[in-house]
């Protein structure tokens, strides 16, 4: 993966947001680095209304609680960084995330 942003721990995930989001998750066709030690399994792609879009990764895949996040500017940048990683199941739309729970995957 070829990626313009670091990652970090996750930063977002306990900020408080009243604003829409976009929200896409993704299983990648086979694990992708992290850093030297962890590898992601899946991401979720949450686009959030004037404030940009988060990448979190997730380093099991059945993880729930992402462990990491990038930020991109836009989805377009976003998806271009993700889009041929992603296996064949495509996006999965996900849900609008609590308040204090911006990486939780969950289905309603």
């Amino acid at each position: 993966m070829e990626n313009r942003n670091e990652t970090r721990p996750n930063r977002a995930a306990g900020m408080r947001q009243k604003n829409q989001h976009n929200r896409l998750l993704g299983c990648l066709k086979s694990p992708e680095p992290v850093n030297e030690k962890e590898m992601a399994y899946k991401i979720v792609i949450d686009e959030i209304r004037n404030q940009g879009v988060f990448v979190y990764l997730y380093l099991s895949p059945e993880a729930v609680r992402g462990s990491y996040d990038l930020y991109y500017p836009d989805m377009e940048n976003a998806l271009e960084d993700w889009q041929n990683l992603i296996d064949e199941r495509g996006w999965i739309p996900l849900p609008e995330p609590p308040a204090d729970a911006h990486d939780l995957i969950f289905l309603k």
